[in-house]
């Protein structure tokens, strides 16, 4: 009988411990004397980080008060080594067989070949055999092979980055939740192990899919494409002396101008290499109309199929209303939606386009599920809060919409279950850009996700997500509205840096990325349609980081309405939902 108890307190002690390790945030209380700088110290946090997980909890904490803190244990995996050569693993809550085999890097079929037992389900305290498994995997996914590790006790960005020979930027875009730092078990890609099935001639190239409503890509490469950049690099402002000084550093119009240029030049070279005709002139504007009038005198544009810039908008509109020539403005401006001509192209979508597009979707993907809008209570965002409440209540048979809005910033958990249900899924949807909001929202969710089926959603992944774990989106299946995503396990999109490292020993910026998305989507649509208008209205087409969806307003301009709906999964990964 004693042997039974103390086998019972055992495995009472290990399930305790198994469901605290699955945990990133636990429960404390606080005890004499201890303050929230002593509390945040012990936690390896800041006390702004503690008190943003704690925000009713204020600076003069109490003796007793329970608290959220970081769990210390959070992501240790013990696995135990049998016989020699045999890797164990106890089963922990929560655990999935796809979680267990990504994090071994086996597959599913090899795991229940090794554990017939779980073919039926798996149960919290089960040991299993880890056929297999070693520090360097490889995985195959849709369109590229990488080769995988598992981090093991010691690891470090810098020996990581030394052992595989990969910079540890790269380490960080293959695997953005580094950016929380490595953890214990983790399974992150180091770097490819193959070309992309995309890839020809060394350029990065879109496949052509025959989707409806999406840009089919027919180049004639008879055509030949007379191309003009327009790009402040203020040339004149700079002596020879100065010039290599200044460059990179202090100007960042330079900075900006140069990124953009060099993702353009890689562009226009890759499709070169495909055969197509381009002839580039590159021109200084110099974020001035004078010298825009001064390029008009000294050339002729009537034969030139496009004009890639201003980078300046106010220049760019200007440039199209003295010249009859299509003028893509790159960048987004708060004037553009008041301004339009019938040859200007506007690349950059409008933020209003983020909720429109997120409703729009949910509204033609609706099917029953519980609606629930958080507010922060703000009188500045009620306008906006209403809005999206009388939209949602306008999908079809839409029985009800819940608003539950902050206290000083905080919703408890109690308050959400009233709202939430078990029967169907519960969209959840923030409209607020306030960061306690944000965080408390966060944290008291995912306390219910174990009970409720939460997909979580906001109007846009703002400055009020900057603290926001990723893993706890994940958990939730974050939704959110974006102009620019970046698949990293698409063979172009590693084709694309691939190439821009070894021209310019660095990592693209998001200027060079726009650089090459805008002047390689539109020297395609000319080649594809012989008219960049023509090529405008033939579809929808995705490059490295950009959407493209042209359509022409009522004051004859086109604007582009490509925006991704993203969803995070439970590791991390992302999808577009919209594609």
């Amino acid at each position: 009988m004693k042997r039974i108890t103390l086998l019972i307190v055992f495995l009472f002690l290990f399930s305790v411990i198994a469901i605290a390790q699955q945990k990133k945030y636990v429960s404390y209380t606080v005890k004499k004397g201890e303050t929230v700088k002593s509390i945040a110290k012990t936690y390896h946090i800041t006390s702004k980080d503690l008190l943003k997980l704690n925000p009713d909890m204020g600076k003069n904490i109490k003796e007793n008060t329970v608290i959220i803190v970081p769990n210390l244990d959070y992501g240790k995996v013990e696995v135990k080594v049998a016989n020699g050569n045999k890797k164990t693993y106890f089963v922990l809550p929560k655990d999935t067989l796809y979680g267990i085999s990504k994090m071994f890097g086996i597959t599913i079929e090899q795991l229940v070949a090794a554990n017939p037992q779980i073919a039926a389900g798996l149960e919290p305290g089960m040991e299993l055999v880890i056929p297999g498994a070693g520090a360097i995997l490889t995985q195959k996914n849709d369109s590229v092979n990488y080769e995988f590790h598992k981090v093991i006790k010691d690891d470090t960005m810098y020996n990581l980055s030394n052992r595989f020979n990969v910079s540890q930027s790269e380490l960080l875009r293959l695997n953005p939740e580094l950016s929380d730092g490595l953890k214990l078990g983790m399974l992150i890609k180091i770097k490819p192990l193959q070309k992309g099935a995309y890839e020809k001639n060394g350029t990065t190239e879109k496949g052509v899919v025959e989707v409806a409503g999406q840009f089919k890509e027919r180049l004639d490469f008879s055509k030949e494409i007379d191309l003009v950049m327009l790009l402040p690099y203020q040339l004149s402002t700079l002596s020879d002396s100065t010039r290599i000084e200044n460059f990179g550093k202090n100007n960042s119009v330079l900075n900006i101008a140069t990124d953009f240029h060099l993702g353009a030049t890689i562009a226009i070279d890759s499709l070169r290499k495909r055969g197509l005709k381009i002839d580039v002139k590159f021109l200084d504007s110099e974020n001035s109309t004078q010298k825009l009038q001064s390029h008009i005198n000294k050339n002729s544009f009537k034969s030139v199929d496009a004009v890639i810039g201003p980078l300046y908008f106010d220049n760019a509109l200007w440039l199209s209303k003295h010249i009859d020539v299509p003028v893509i403005a790159p960048f987004y401006s708060k004037s553009q939606a008041a301004n339009s001509n019938s040859n200007l192209v506007k690349a950059a979508p409008e933020n209003d386009l983020l909720q429109i597009e997120l409703l729009k979707y949910l509204g033609q993907h609706y099917h029953g599920e519980n609606i629930i809008v958080i507010n922060d209570g703000r009188s500045n965002s009620q306008s906006k809060l209403w809005q999206v409440v009388n939209q949602l209540k306008m999908f079809n048979n839409v029985q009800k919409v819940s608003v539950v809005k902050s206290e000083n910033g905080y919703i408890s958990s109690s308050k959400f279950a009233e709202n939430l249900t078990k029967s169907v899924n519960n969209w959840v949807i923030l409209v607020s850009d306030e960061m306690v909001t944000t965080a408390s929202s966060v944290n008291s969710l995912k306390g219910l996700a174990d009970n409720y089926k939460i997909t979580l959603m906001a109007l846009d992944k703002g400055k009020n997500f900057d603290s926001i774990d990723n893993n706890l989106l994940g958990q939730l299946n974050f939704v959110y509205p974006s102009i620019d995503h970046i698949d990293v396990d698409d063979a172009n999109v590693n084709s694309f840096y691939k190439t821009y490292q070894e021209k310019n020993y660095a990592i693209p910026s998001k200027y060079a990325l726009k650089g090459f998305d805008i002047t390689y989507d539109a020297l395609v649509r000319i080649a594809t349609k012989n008219s960049l208008d023509q090529g405008l209205v033939a579809g929808k087409s995705t490059r490295i980081s950009t959407m493209f969806n042209y359509q022409k307003n009522m004051l004859g301009s086109f604007e582009n309405k490509g925006i991704f709906i993203i969803q995070y999964n439970a590791d991390l990964s992302s999808i577009v939902l919209n594609n």
